[in-house]
């Protein structure tokens, strides 16, 4: 199983004109972004490309496979179950909504050394989670502007009841900052995973020794 601790997800949509540097293309400072954070200590990158075609896609994913290849980063692909079945030894995560494909079909299109992650957003749908699941993604936990189509704040005694009820790692979403990291590890996630609290207008890469300071922080229990 991966370790999950530090989880990162963005597109080249996400990216501010601050983490660009002129001439630069937004896919290839994304890439350098990962690959800096990769060589870093991040765990996990996951491709968010809701505006790009599958290609495209399939294109940015040889690249950043290629950047990080030498760091321990896993490189996870979000939704697309098509993408994941052309990409066999480019990435390590396929990683579900609950309106995207079901995992169990999932699992049949994909490399089976690919883990699968399914996102809840209540307690209720643990009740149907299939074995082919590695973790979940639960949230979001507080308020968030990093996804449009978000439900609602669950809060930190729902994700503990299901942190509770589940033996499968708990990765948090969903408003996750520096000064609640510390007390999510305390409640038992595996993992948090971020956007603006690594792309706002500060380095990345300064952010992201922030968000592991704190990581160690909550884990040291």
């Amino acid at each position: 199983m991966s370790n999950l601790q530090s989880y990162f997800i963005a597109g080249p949509e996400n990216l501010l004109p601050n983490h660009i540097y002129k001439s630069e293309k937004p896919n290839n400072a994304l890439v350098r972004i990962v690959s800096e954070l990769a060589e870093n200590g991040l765990n996990v990158f996951q491709l968010r490309a809701k505006s790009m075609n599958d290609n495209e896609i399939i294109d940015l994913i040889k690249d950043l496979s290629s950047a990080t290849s030498n760091t321990k980063m896993k490189l996870c692909i979000n939704d697309n179950v098509n993408v994941a079945s052309k990409c066999k030894g480019l990435i390590d995560i396929l990683h579900l909504g609950q309106s995207d494909m079901k995992p169990n079909e999932a699992k049949k299109m994909i490399d089976q050394n690919i883990e699968i992650g399914l996102s809840i957003t209540n307690k209720n749908q643990l009740d149907n989670i299939p074995n082919c699941v590695n973790y979940l993604g639960v949230g979001p936990i507080f308020p968030t502007g990093s996804k449009n189509d978000a439900s609602l704040p669950m809060g930190s005694n729902k994700l503990r009841e299901i942190i509770n009820k589940t033996e499968l790692p708990v990765v948090a979403i969903g408003g996750i900052s520096l000064d609640n990291i510390n007390d999510l590890f305390k409640l038992g996630v595996s993992g948090v995973a971020v956007i603006s609290a690594i792309l706002n207008e500060y380095n990345p890469i300064e952010n992201f020794y922030k968000l592991k300071e704190n990581i160690i922080k909550g884990s040291d229990k």
